[in-house]
């Protein structure tokens, strides 16, 4: 529907839950991950129930934009596509 409308991308940025489910359906072109020379202990998860619980079944993503913003760094890459593990529903 959006499409239809001529909109291009969104921004999503509403946590785990929401990221893991629109990797997951497969509607991720890209992800820009920021980071910061911060140590917390236990952080929270970036995506909710993700599709690969081990390094070898994980995503690999090539970073294709590293750009340093003030002490943080802000790390860009395309998503390769796959078969979506739910497909979206229309």
């Amino acid at each position: 529907a959006l499409g239809a409308r001529g909109v291009q991308a969104v921004l999503l940025e509403g946590g785990p839950t929401l990221a893991g489910a629109f990797l997951r359906a497969g509607l991720v072109d890209r992800v820009v991950a920021h980071l910061a020379p911060a140590l917390l202990g236990a952080a929270p998860a970036a995506l909710a129930d993700p599709d690969a619980a081990t390094l070898a079944d994980a995503l690999r993503l090539d970073l294709d934009d590293v750009r340093r913003l003030g002490p943080d760094v802000r790390l860009s890459a395309p998503v390769p596509h796959r078969t979506p593990a739910h497909p979206a529903t229309p």
